[in-house]
């Protein structure tokens, strides 16, 4: 018994050539989870009534369907994090313009990620670029792959580290209780507080060394962030750092003690870690 089509309504092989159709449009060999439905939904409405399609093959269908939806969103997901995982990198592209068909390179650093109609992509010189077109991934200049959740253990506790200066590589040690861990352009930071320096002049504005300078800047500037040249007095290293003045206090020969917060400790450096005086001393 022949069973008339409704009118208006595609066949199964029409589906498939319109579905081959988009399928070229997006650069893809792949038939997507709305048109593997609408295939299944097709089947159904044009079964023989004589002969309906077996429950075992429409649940295995069904399954199949689920399958292919569960590693879609799957594959929409890991583009997603791929995408937020290339901020700061530099990147290479081959990008197709569908209007002329002409093809042109794309290369530059990722400054942000869009997600747009469960499509990932990332922004390099104002240029949408999807993740999947991209053809190579270098390290920018801002790029630091190091993991900062390592270094967490440190926090709350006393260390010994040291800060230096880049330009000539003078160092100067330093000890304080570490507050927070934080991840630079170049290396990681332990962001310590309490550290008790020996300053040797103030680098702000015009350095000088005058003790009367000193003073002024130092009592004027508690509680604010000051850039002071600090010295080691063992070897004479003088190394200028950025932290915040909690309070100073002057030796009858002049030497003026600081004590920072917030002063930034390169990790790498960290030789010593012990619980704070205070918690040692109350257990």
């Amino acid at each position: 018994m022949a069973i008339s089509s409704v009118s208006g309504q595609k066949t199964i092989q029409q589906i498939i050539d319109d579905s081959s159709k988009a399928t070229s449009n997006r650069n893809t060999g792949e038939l997507g989870k709305n048109d593997f439905l609408s295939l299944l939904v097709t089947q159904l409405r044009y079964q023989d009534p004589l002969k309906p399609t077996d429950d075992k093959e429409f649940i295995g269908q069904m399954a199949q369907f689920s399958s292919l939806e569960q590693m879609q969103n799957m594959n929409t997901s890991f583009s997603s994090v791929k995408a937020l995982n290339l901020v700061g990198k530099n990147i290479t592209a081959t990008l197709k313009d569908e209007t002329t068909g002409q093809e042109k390179v794309i290369d530059g650093e990722v400054t942000s990620v869009k997600l747009d109609k469960d499509k990932a992509y990332v922004m390099v010189k104002g240029e949408e670029v999807p993740v999947d077109q991209i053809t190579d991934i270098t390290d920018g200049l801002r790029s630091n792959n190091s993991n900062i959740s390592t270094y967490t253990n440190l926090i709350g506790f006393d260390c010994k580290g040291v800060v230096y200066d880049s330009s000539n590589g003078d160092i100067v040690p330093v000890k304080g209780t570490v507050k927070e861990i934080q991840k630079g352009q170049y290396e990681d930071y332990a962001v310590m507080d309490g550290v008790s320096v020996q300053i040797a002049s103030i680098a702000s504005g015009t350095p000088t060394s005058s003790s009367d300078y000193k003073r002024s800047y130092l009592e004027a500037h508690k509680g604010d962030s000051v850039d002071v040249n600090v010295i080691d007095n063992s070897t004479g290293k003088v190394v200028p750092v950025t932290a915040t003045l909690r309070d100073y206090s002057v030796a009858s020969d002049g030497t003026i003690t600081g004590i920072l917060d917030k002063l930034n400790v390169p990790v790498e450096s960290i030789s010593n870690i012990k619980p704070q005086e205070q918690q040692k001393a109350g257990a």
